[in-house]
């Protein structure tokens, strides 16, 4: 069986893109607690947002307080209690939600990967059919 050109380079593609996946996520290095309060306060109190703890959980809510070892967070399940975090159990802060170009982004990105991916079978199915 022989591949042809737009095969053998998508299966390149695709291969280091897998590679180069699983060497960035094995290499964290660990968090900051003085850099992760930095972010907790930037987002300020009443702001959503999403923390990973050091058990590899994740936390997502409202801010309710700020302090100087920990702070508070009224989680987005419902009757659950506020919950008290320090910053050495953090090991990430994100945003609550994706913004509106984030979205858009994405969307985009997904599009022109369908297209492209449709393109190229399409292309070699004529390539095919002309043999």
């Amino acid at each position: 069986m022989k591949f042809s050109g737009p095969i053998r380079f998508i299966a390149m593609v695709l291969i280091s893109a897998l590679l180069s996946n699983s060497l960035a996520f094995a290499s964290k290095k660990p968090a900051d607690p003085a850099v992760l309060k930095a972010k907790i306060q930037a987002r300020g109190v009443g702001q959503g947002v999403r923390v990973t703890l050091t058990d590899a959980t994740q936390v997502t809510g409202m801010i309710v307080s700020i302090g100087d070892q920990s702070f508070a967070i009224k989680p987005k399940k419902k009757n659950s209690e506020r919950q008290e975090i320090a910053y050495a159990q953090l090991t990430a802060v994100h945003k609550d939600k994706l913004s509106r170009g984030e979205k858009i982004a994405a969307v985009v990105i997904i599009v022109s990967a369908t297209i492209a991916v449709l393109a190229t079978v399409v292309t070699i199915k004529i390539d095919q059919a002309r043999f």
